[in-house]
């Protein structure tokens, strides 16, 4: 594909053209080839300019999984407006905040869900509002599929356009829309696509939500290598092992919590080795893979390539490890995509780190956001000049990050996570390591208390079983034994399951929140 061609309805053309009319895209019992997607995304791309869908507008999309879920992304942004997909999980207040955020000038959503909603009506009252399954309230609500138009002309977008606005997970306070253009969503499909080898002998199993830019880009790399993609929600071990049996993927995104859970899978027996028979490759990223989790991954399934991925939503997609390092480097993220740096900065002074060091990771180079949806101020906090000077736009992303003497990056803490015990500055990432693999324990999070002068004390959260009695000592034990002594915990806390964000990640604040509640120091 030329640069002239980097936008999304190029990329559905490259698909169609690489397919045909083979099986490409299933969700929900249904089946599309690539070219029927491709006619399906013209079609709504026309109705939507007819309606007077206009350069810029915004087409919010609430929808379980569904082939009309990727339809209406893909044709908004066709259309040369920006796609706002929204996590089918969020509850009211998270739904109503995306759309007083972002002013769509229309809503796609269904019946289905509004049973997982206090009140759907009065969040898309006064809105253009179309459905997707025939739900039409006393005429105040349309068919999306009334909106097609089957044939005519349509512009090519513009690949530097915006074309998708996915909001982060607001895990440090409400969430903010980054905007992805046409040109960053396909040069991340081909990078991603090239280093995994997708080719249309691939089937992908997308698990993850559209709306999470990890998600978005298995649906995106699947077009771009021409394979199959089936989109399924990821409900559980028992739905897992039946999608792994029934579509026989060979690729498989997940996040740490899904891989936890995989290991528990295989441990139990609710997974087997067959399972992942028929896998060539699994990738991680939004968080470390636990030690314990990537040896039972790497026994029962010793075939099976494992990437270790590194993203940031204002960035798309940074960096990888090669499969072949991943025994021997478990907890690093590898090295920088094609196309992109990866520097490191230091937090006090802002100087460049040169070499091995560690610092707060800036992304230089492509798949650079074009910065928050009306949020001038946090743009320019994150979104600031290269500190080497070339005048182009770099994204501080708040993680610190090591580099070793090869150049392969190991994430540390984030940089406003840091501890500070007793003069020490301490990685929660750090002492959560030292939990891992103790009997009994499944995931771990470290926080901090406040402690006084000593600064804080440190509160390790595990899920594991409320009624072992012996297991808070043991943890402990292993800590003084693996960890100085300024990193062992004041305190540990056992519950059944961790609490996780929408996109599977460790919902730390929630924590947070609960321990300061419960805190009688």
């Amino acid at each position: 594909m030329t640069k002239g061609g980097e936008d999304l309805l190029h990329l559905l053309v490259r698909a169609a053209a690489l397919r045909g009319d083979a099986p490409f895209f299933a969700a929900s019992g249904e089946t599309v080839s690539a070219r029927e997607l491709l006619q399906r995304v013209e079609a709504l791309a026309r109705g939507l300019l007819a309606r007077g869908f206009a350069p810029g507008d915004r087409l919010a999309i609430h929808l379980h999984r569904c082939i009309d879920e990727a339809v209406a992304l893909l044709a908004a942004a066709v259309a040369g407006g920006i796609a706002v997909p929204i996590h089918q999980k969020l509850k009211d207040a998270q739904v109503e905040h995306v759309l007083l955020d972002c002013s769509p000038w229309g809503v796609v959503t269904s019946a289905t869900k509004g049973t997982l909603l206090l009140d759907q009506a009065r969040l898309l009252f006064g809105r253009r509002v179309f459905v997707v399954d025939g739900a039409v309230q006393d005429g105040r609500w349309e068919p999306l599929s009334a909106l097609a138009v089957a044939s005519g002309p349509l512009p090519s977008p513009v690949p530097t356009a915006p074309a998708i606005l996915l909001y982060t997970s607001g895990s440090t306070g409400l969430a903010k829309g980054v905007l992805q253009s046409h040109q960053n969503l396909v040069r991340g499909a081909r990078i991603v696509a090239g280093y995994l080898g997708i080719t249309s002998e691939d089937h992908v199993l997308a698990v993850l939500p559209f709306s999470f830019d990890y998600g978005l880009n298995q649906l995106l790399a699947s077009l771009w290598g021409g394979c199959r993609v089936t989109a399924a929600d990821f409900l559980g071990l028992g739905e897992l092992a039946l999608l792994l049996r029934n579509v026989r993927p060979t690729g498989l995104a997940g996040v740490p919590s899904l891989w936890h859970d995989c290991a528990r899978g295989l441990a139990s027996g609710a997974l087997s080795a067959a399972d992942g028979a028929s896998l060539r490759y699994v990738t991680n990223s939004g968080g470390r893979l636990a030690l314990p989790d990537l040896l039972a991954l790497r026994a029962c399934w010793p075939h099976v390539d494992v990437f270790a991925m590194y993203g940031l939503t204002e960035a798309f997609r940074s960096a990888f490890l090669d499969p072949s390092r991943i025994d021997e480097r478990p907890d690093s993220f590898g090295r920088a995509l094609p196309g992109v740096e990866l520097l490191l900065v230091d937090p006090s002074t802002g100087a460049l780190v040169e070499g091995a060091g560690t610092g707060e990771l800036v992304h230089a180079g492509e798949l650079v956001a074009s910065g928050y949806w009306n949020c001038p101020d946090a743009t320019a906090q994150r979104f600031r000049p290269d500190p080497r000077g070339t005048g182009a736009t770099v994204v501080y992303s708040g993680d610190l990050v090591r580099r070793d003497q090869e150049g392969l990056h190991y994430f540390v803490a984030r940089n406003d996570r840091m501890l500070k015990v007793q003069g020490h500055r301490v990685s929660p990432d750090e002492v959560a390591q030292g939990v891992h693999g103790c009997i009994g324990v499944g995931e771990v999070a470290t926080l901090g208390l406040a402690g006084g002068a000593l600064g804080h004390r440190i509160v390790v959260v595990v899920s594991g079983d409320p009624f072992d009695t012996d297991l808070p000592q043991r943890v402990l034990r292993q800590c003084r034994a693996r960890l100085p002594a300024y990193m062992v915990p004041t305190a540990v806390k056992v519950l059944d399951e961790l609490p996780h964000t929408q996109n599977g990640k460790i919902d730390l604040p929630r924590l947070q929140r609960d321990l300061e509640c419960t805190d009688t120091n």
